[in-house]
């Protein structure tokens, strides 16, 4: 059995895109009861990504969850959110300063009306600041697209959302943790500002030695940034990635692919040197061969693989991962962690409207 501890907890998803309803979705895994309020056109993510199942973005990220669709601009639509709120032990929302005041979804109101309501506010850049920021702007104005930048030095910004997805779990498990506070007397005010997110989960490392007074370099490319070699090789039928900058590692590889001797910093000075000594010996085999001889040596290594063949691997030994088919046969993500061998137990995400 799966823990359920946020059972018989209500929360009100007010949230759009992917920040937000990865909050409240954390929150649905553990037990709440979600209800996703939308506008009446529906979360703009729906018309995203649609591969004939609907949008892949909101299947993604709202797992577990109920539906209505309100007008809040209107009276009528913010009178039924109220009777949602009076009802409720958390609120989710990723909306701008700007416009939770024009809703009269500030703190300050919340609280006054709703004074036990814990209200959750995933932000660009804090509470009370109007500008508005995206996964992507919040990734180049952290220093990640930096920290990301390809071999000649160019800032990359990365796909799969990292900053939104990050958010999402730092808000859900901060608003877990205040729903399940025995000490907790009264509503609290979450604020997830992204960029402190970003800084913290993507850009971690580097701004520890920034604030130490180090100026970090940029990112190299798919090279590591503490080890060498370490990087993507080609071989005779595809790509592979090799992890052996570590000393111990490039004593085992050096032998097979014929590369000098060398400390950690002389490899890390010269990189190209010494995967020039490994990229002649993995453009020679099969991508097969070289895993077989790095599994040989303990060397971490594994192929570049498409997503749909990654999938397909991964599945064959852990059967029901990452996504799972329901009983209509619709594809459903899934929670990646099991418990005692058991999964999280997601229904897809809401259709149209489920009160």
């Amino acid at each position: 059995m799966t823990p359920r501890p946020l059972a018989g907890r209500r929360i009100v998803d007010l949230s759009q895109y992917i920040a937000g309803p990865a909050c409240a979705q954390v929150l649905a895994d553990f037990g709440a009861d979600v209800i996703k309020v939308e506008p009446l056109a529906g979360d703009p993510s729906r018309s995203l990504g649609d591969t004939g199942l609907g949008s892949v973005y909101f299947r993604q990220y709202n797992t577990g969850k109920r539906s209505i669709r309100l007008d809040l601009a209107g009276e009528e639509g913010r009178a039924a959110l109220a009777v949602l709120l009076a009802d409720a032990d958390a609120v989710v929302m990723n909306f701008a300063a700007r416009t939770r005041r024009k809703l009269g979804l500030d703190w300050e109101r919340l609280h006054r009306d709703h004074p036990e309501l814990v209200v959750v506010c995933i932000t660009a850049y804090g509470i009370d600041d109007d500008r508005t920021a995206l996964d992507s702007v919040v990734q180049a104005q952290s220093g990640f697209a930096m920290l990301n930048a390809d071999e000649h030095g160019e800032p990359r910004i990365s796909g799969g959302y990292p900053t939104d997805v990050f958010s999402g779990l730092y808000g859900g498990l901060s608003a877990a943790m205040a729903l399940l506070d025995p000490a907790r007397s009264g509503g609290v005010l979450i604020d997830v500002p992204m960029i402190e997110v970003a800084m913290t989960a993507l850009a971690g490392t580097a701004v520890l030695a920034a604030a130490g007074g180090a100026a970090p370099a940029p990112g190299r490319g798919n090279r590591d940034l503490a080890t060498a070699p370490s990087t993507v090789f080609d071989c005779e039928d595809g790509r592979v990635y090799i992890y052996a900058g570590l000393d111990k590692h490039w004593e085992l590889l050096r032998h097979a692919v014929g590369g000098p001797a060398a400390t950690a910093a002389e490899r890390l000075a010269d990189p190209e040197r010494f995967e020039a000594a490994v990229q002649s010996w993995t453009a020679r085999r099969s991508v097969d061969e070289v895993l077989e001889e790095t599994a040989r040596l303990g060397i971490a290594a594994a192929p570049v693989a498409r997503v749909e063949d990654a999938l397909a691997a991964l599945q064959r030994v852990r059967p029901g991962a990452v996504v799972r088919s329901d009983d209509r046969g619709i594809p459903v993500p899934q929670f990646p962690v099991t418990f005692s061998g058991e999964r999280i137990a997601r229904t897809d995400a809401p259709a149209e409207e489920t009160p």
